[in-house]
């Protein structure tokens, strides 16, 4: 799957919350959510988020199968577990779902990678080593990615953005629990000014305004007013 730069990290408790959650990602242009399966979700939550097509979810906080029982796994995108689990390992084969496994030491890296996954959970970041560690992985496993979660805020979190071996960043600060409860335009602020703004080229192109057709108009003028008439 593609990994988006930043994951929004939510336990929802109502199908309800979970409506409030989309009408927030469709406006921010965020089409990824890690729902966490901690105390209080909902079964209901997850599988309406799940239902949409131009969103991409997966399952957090996920140590064994018997989790999820009466989720609709065929809509679900990715699965994160705080460490290596081999009976998820195999359960997200079967169902052909992305497993991302937290590690923190050389050692489960390589476990991870001899089963074939180069994506994996850098957690507690902050914790475990942040920056200098993820730098001392990157020359030891070049073809390993890193979704960063723990300890990652406003703060910190465009140092992490350049290291190389960091494909996303995942956790509270991406859409916060308080922004949720008072005031919903402040989250859809607060997650488009983390997303990645566009270069002027990349603006012009993918939303071609006034201005650009503008500039294409006198171009193309410019080119006929250059032909060599002589050669007519």
């Amino acid at each position: 799957m593609r990994f988006p730069k930043f994951i929004p990290t939510l336990t929802l408790s109502s199908e309800e919350e979970a409506q409030q959650v989309m009408s927030i990602l469709s406006q921010s242009s965020c089409d990824c959510i890690e729902v966490t399966l901690r105390d209080g979700v909902s079964i209901n939550a997850i599988n309406y988020l799940s239902n949409s097509h131009e969103l991409n979810v997966g399952l957090g906080t996920v140590y064994h199968p018997d989790q999820l029982d009466g989720i609709e796994m065929d809509r679900i995108k990715f699965i994160v577990s705080p460490g290596f689990s081999l009976e998820i390992l195999e359960f997200s084969q079967h169902e052909a779902i992305t497993y991302i496994p937290g590690v923190e030491t050389a050692s489960e890296i390589i476990r991870a990678v001899n089963n074939n996954l180069n994506v994996l959970k850098f957690f507690p970041a902050e914790t475990i080593g942040g920056i200098s560690k993820l730098q001392a992985f990157a020359s030891v496993f070049p073809d390993v990615k890193f979704l960063c979660t723990g300890g990652i805020s406003t703060d910190n979190y465009k140092e992490y953005l350049l290291q190389e071996n960091v494909i996303s960043l995942g956790g509270s600060f991406v859409l916060p629990r308080k922004l949720l409860d008072q005031d919903l335009n402040l989250a859809i602020d607060h997650l488009k000014n983390l997303q990645p703004k566009k270069n002027r080229a990349e603006a012009l192109s993918s939303n071609p305004s006034f201005e650009g057709v503008l500039s294409e108009i006198l171009l193309s003028s410019l080119r006929i007013l250059s032909f060599p008439l002589g050669g007519l």
